[in-house]
């Protein structure tokens, strides 16, 4: 017995081509849905792109009133030019000098005194301790010596 096809081939070609057609416009559906979820995403990075751009602009704007204004004129001339009103007084405030804790001795016999104050601290702790500081704290080792 011969197989027969229950429809013609027409009808087989239509159904393909029908079917062709919706896939290519679910595609199409697709791809601009995604387009457009991107075109969201662009648009929302230009707005937080804009506002700080905004606050940029903002800032450079009072800065720019500022250095239109009296105020740095008078101090700018203060400072720059050396010009002061007749009832003015000038203070000069400067940092402190700072000199280190552990400021470095010019002479051998300063430096052998904090050596041996420093040996008689390791000489009365622990041996723990002194493990513990060599392997965990090698930077208070350091401390220790120049603290003594």
């Amino acid at each position: 017995m011969a197989f027969h096809s229950a429809e013609p081939l027409s009808r087989q070609l239509t159904i393909v081509i029908g079917l062709t057609v919706v896939g290519f416009m679910a595609f199409g559906l697709a791809l601009s849905f995604y387009r457009n979820v991107l075109f969201d995403q662009t648009l929302s990075d230009m707005r937080i792109q804009n506002r700080i751009m905004a606050e940029h602009n903002e800032d450079a704007r009072r800065e720019l009133e500022y250095l239109h204004s009296v105020q740095y004129k008078d101090k700018y001339a203060k400072e720059n030019l050396g010009r002061i009103r007749p009832d003015e007084k000038v203070l000069i405030i400067t940092p402190p000098a700072t000199t280190p804790a552990y400021a470095e001795e010019t002479t051998g016999a300063a430096r052998e005194q904090r050596e041996e104050r420093f040996l008689e601290v390791l000489r009365q702790m622990p041996v723990v301790e002194h493990w513990q500081l060599y392997l965990f704290h090698p930077d208070k080792v350091d401390a220790l010596r120049r603290g003594v």
